[in-house]
């Protein structure tokens, strides 16, 4: 059967849906009250055909509203469509901020409501989230995965929580951006990069722009008003920006410029001469991130001394001028490193994982603390092409020059950033992970489909639930925690992390982390 679609709303979203809809054999009718809207979304698109006002009677197969955000308005609406449309017609909501329950509320039958919630701009973006609400039928929600795929999109199906799935886990990725470059990590450029570097297809502040700063900070205001969840609450420099009037590209400036000129982007070329194959290199770790290194560095006719056993450092070459530890990817290495220093020479560079052990308190314990380098690399090695690396007041300009000259030989551009708890990457994706892994936790919506979302709905580079899993659930809470005791409870990582270090046959990581201090 052709189904037919009544779209209220003929703005932005509403014109895109129903010219979405009509694209793929749909007869569409568009409601748009406003006489001069009704013109332009004539102009633009002759094959719809634009009332308005909402008909008499309707017979369409679907109703999706697509007017202003607001409880009041979009209720009234519905009990006027469930009045005058067929006891077969779905009702549906393209809301991203608002309950499908407290909308439907008036309504004696909610078995055919739901939302769908489209993604701008309609045509170009493949994911569409099916809100299941409290009443909303199996039938229902079996037409609506069928209408969604006629239209060749793909659905997810969540519960009818705050933000869904894309825009609650999506949140991190811009709050804790913003709260990083407040605390002094790197600036927007370096962010950005940074971003970029892991994958994103475009960094945190770029994107805000794009979007329009007020709108992101909307969104992030309503799923905090309905949540009260502190890590997701509002940051003030956006507030800021937005009292400003700097909203991004609409208003000719955001977090960039770009009025006459491009906005500012940190591109890489080579910031350092590759690593002498003289310098001798020890590897110490067990985990899979010291099996790339070596990999990497013979590929490149570089072959290390590696210490597979914390117990053989004693083994570690006199000679050696570059140690580079990864541990197990969780544990704090500080006692381990500071008895490891008190045997070799004090010119000797340690590049030391700076997400599991708290540089700044090893640094205070080290005879020769300007020896000593903090980097950060997430999971693989080759999902990463930036790794941040950290630079202090009193490390020396050479060590900092070995570390890039490492990462050159590898193939890896590094981006100097202060130390602070996760660095920039370790704090952002780790409070995604959190933010999925609670959401599948909560149920929301199930791993598969809450990674696809984000995949689809925001072009991740890969699903935070998978993502997790490649970096491994003890690494990321190792992070957590330490922004925990930094920065508050509301960023202890979730109770269900361990999940992620289930292997295939069942056997949990046996990696211990302690309780953070709150």
């Amino acid at each position: 059967m052709t189904e037919s679609v009544l779209i209220v709303g003929g703005g932005t979203m509403g014109a895109g849906i129903a010219a979405l809809a009509a694209s793929h054999g749909l007869h569409v009718e568009v409601v748009e009250p406003n006489a001069d809207a009704r013109v332009r979304l004539f102009e633009r698109h002759p094959e719809l055909t634009v009332l308005e006002s909402v008909p008499s009677k309707i017979d369409a197969s679907f109703v999706i509203e697509a007017i202003v955000e607001h409880l009041d308005l979009k209720r009234e609406l519905f009990v006027a469509l469930a009045a005058t449309s067929s006891p077969q017609t779905i009702l549906a909501s393209n809301t991203s901020s608002l309950a499908i329950d407290e909308i439907m509320h008036p309504l004696a039958d909610r078995s055919r409501t739901l939302g769908l919630h489209f993604f701008n701009p309609p045509h170009a973006m493949k994911l569409v989230e099916i809100v299941r609400a409290h009443d909303t039928s199996d039938e229902t929600i079996a037409r609506a995965l069928d209408f969604v795929a006629s239209l060749g999109k793909e659905a997810i199906v969540c519960a009818d929580t705050p933000g869904f799935v894309v825009n609650r886990v999506a949140r991190p990725y811009y709050l804790q951006s913003m709260l990083a470059y407040e605390a002094g990590v790197a600036s927007f450029t370096e962010i950005d990069a940074l971003a970029r570097g892991v994958g994103f297809r475009m960094g945190p502040f770029e994107l805000m722009d794009l979007i329009g700063i007020d709108i992101n900070l909307a969104t992030t205001e309503s799923v905090y008003a309905r949540t009260r969840a502190e890590h997701l609450a509002p940051v003030a420099l956006q507030q800021r920006m937005v009292d400003a009037g700097t909203l991004g590209r609409k208003t000719g400036e955001g977090f960039f410029i770009y009025r006459d000129q491009a906005p500012e982007r940190l591109e890489f070329s080579d910031v350092a001469e590759p690593l002498s194959q003289s310098v001798p290199i020890a590897l110490l770790g067990f985990d899979m991130l010291a099996e790339e290194f070596a990999e990497l560095l013979e590929s490149h006719d570089i072959f290390p001394q590696r210490i597979l056993n914390d117990d053989l450092c004693d083994e570690i070459h006199p000679d050696t001028m570059l140690i580079v530890d990864s541990g197990d990817g969780a544990s704090d290495r500080t006692e381990l490193l500071l008895m490891l220093e008190s045997s070799i020479a004090t010119d000797c560079v340690m590049l030391v994982d700076a997400y599991a052990t708290d540089t700044q308190a090893l640094r205070r314990r080290m005879r020769a603390p300007n020896r000593l380098v903090g980097y950060g690399v997430l999971g693989s090695l080759e999902r990463q092409s930036v790794v941040e690396i950290v630079d202090t007041d009193d490390l020396d300009e050479s060590a900092l020059h070995v570390a890039k000259e490492f990462f050159a030989r590898i193939g890896r551009h590094t981006v100097v950033v202060e130390d602070r708890p996760g660095l920039y990457l370790g704090r952002t994706v780790a409070a995604i992970v959190n933010e999925a892994v609670a959401a599948v936790n909560e149920g929301v919506a199930a791993a598969d489909d809450v990674d696809r979302a984000m995949r689809l709905g925001t072009n991740y580079p890969i699903g935070p639930v998978a993502w997790g899993r490649e970096i491994g659930g003890t690494r990321v809470a190792r992070i957590l925690y330490r922004l925990a005791q930094a920065y508050g409870s509301q960023y202890a990582p979730h109770r269900a992390l361990w999940v992620l270090d289930i292997d295939p046959e069942g056997h949990e990581s046996e990696i211990e982390l302690g309780t953070p201090v709150l």
